[in-house]
């Protein structure tokens, strides 16, 4: 036995510090447990039907994410770790008519610290929504297979039935709003940073549109259109990276006669039937042999004309004239699309350039999806789960705000068929 006494005393004083080690690391412990979560209470107010079952949603600064519901009196209750949160609430009705009510809500900044239960009032405005929906939108190419460069005359939209009921359309037409790519400068805000359109309820169609040929544009129940904006054909026997846009049941932008490039519109497969080919309105530049569509960074849109109007008449109609950034040059002519008949709309931004600004309103859009360009990519409504479980059928996420409702896929959907 040693009885050397440093040894013992410094025995002794390693064991007091591995006890005030122990203790402090029990006490700091015990103070997440006391101090882990507090309450928040989100009251949801507004031109609600119903208060009752809204989604609501926190976002702290790390990307956690907590989800609740109110209850009859529009108060979801939170238990949540102290931090700063963005609550978000979005919650649509059910179609009638084929036409939903959308009610979206944002608050930023929500801080909830260590003194108890919080509580804050969340506002949200409605939209009218149609259950004609874009599913996707794929427009930024791919790669060529012999790696000298890109493919991009491959382009398609997929526009989709979101609801269980049979909707006919009395005419159904594609746009896009200027300028063509998000990070082009925009001259159409005012001083107060607002889009000029904003509160004149219209949407600017640039430069042309195409429409159905079909009187009434009928989608049966969960139905979905699959439309080249190129070339109808069968892209993978030259470009192993891209898609087959040849089948019978597609439809196309085809219309030789105003908009003459091959290479953009070489003859459909004749596996689409004529009947499906989709035709333009014309009345901006006409030199362009293609429809302007970014290969970036589109704000497209769907529609359907103002009541009594075919699309032909609407889109020659030079009394709805209107020019971007106020230049009354044919090059800069418009057409102002009402807020109330346009059934959908996606923004693009641009992953390649920092500088992007809005071109769709906050009813059509009140957001923006990012998308990388040249590798097949393209952007698609996100599922809702919820509803999905509930209708037994796929339904995607509608909430009026693309940064909510699409992501960007590693590869078009077309391409796993």
């Amino acid at each position: 036995m040693n009885n050397n006494p440093l040894l013992h005393i410094t025995a002794i004083l390693l064991l007091t510090l591995a006890c005030v080690l122990s203790t402090s690391c029990d006490d700091n412990l015990g103070e997440p447990e006391n101090y882990a979560t507090q309450a928040l209470r989100v009251q949801v107010q507004g031109d609600l039907p119903d208060r009752e079952g809204i989604a609501v949603t926190l976002t702290d600064d790390k990307g956690m994410v907590f989800s609740q519901t109110t209850d009859e009196q529009g108060i979801a209750t939170f238990q949540v770790p102290v931090g700063i949160y963005d609550v978000t609430v979005s919650h649509a009705t059910q179609p009638v008519d084929g036409w939903r009510t959308v009610y979206n809500g944002s608050m930023s900044n929500v801080v909830v610290g260590h003194d108890g239960e919080h509580s804050v009032t969340l506002t949200v405005t409605a939209a009218t929504t149609s259950a004609i929906i874009i599913r996707e939108l794929y427009v930024g190419g791919c790669q060529r297979d012999d790696g000298s460069g890109w493919f991009y005359r491959d382009k398609y939209v997929i526009i989709a039935n979101n609801s269980d009921q049979r909707i006919a359309l009395a005419g159904l037409c594609l746009a896009i709003a200027t300028p063509y790519n998000s990070y082009a400068i925009n001259m159409n805000y005012d001083e107060q940073g607002r889009l000029n359109y904003e509160d004149e309820g219209f949407v600017p169609a640039a430069s042309s549109f195409w429409y159905f040929q079909d009187d009434e544009v009928v989608f049966e129940p969960w139905e979905q259109k699959v439309i080249a904006l190129n070339g109808a054909i069968d892209h993978t026997l030259t470009y192993t990276n891209s898609v087959n846009l040849a089948h019978p049941d597609y439809y196309c932008t085809y219309d030789i006669e105003h908009y003459s490039s091959t290479s953009a519109y070489p003859s459909p497969s004749e596996l689409i039937p004529t009947s499906h080919y989709l035709k333009a309105v014309r009345y901006g530049d006409q030199m362009e042999s293609a429809w302007p569509l970014s290969n970036t960074s589109p704000a497209f849109f769907i529609f359907t004309p103002p009541e009594g109007m075919t699309p032909l008449e609407f889109g020659n109609d030079a009394s709805n004239v209107w020019y971007d950034e106020g230049r009354a040059l044919p090059t800069f002519a418009c057409r102002k699309v009402p807020v109330e008949n346009i059934l959908d709309g996606v923004e693009i931004f641009s992953t390649s350039w920092e500088e992007a600004s809005k071109r769709l309103t906050a009813s059509v859009d009140v957001g923006a999806v990012w998308m990388t360009a040249r590798y097949g990519h393209s952007v698609e409504r996100r599922i809702d789960e919820q509803e999905t479980e509930r209708q037994g059928h796929t339904v995607y996420q509608d909430t009026n705000n693309s940064t909510n409702d699409f992501i960007e896929r590693e590869h078009a959907s077309l391409k796993d068929e």
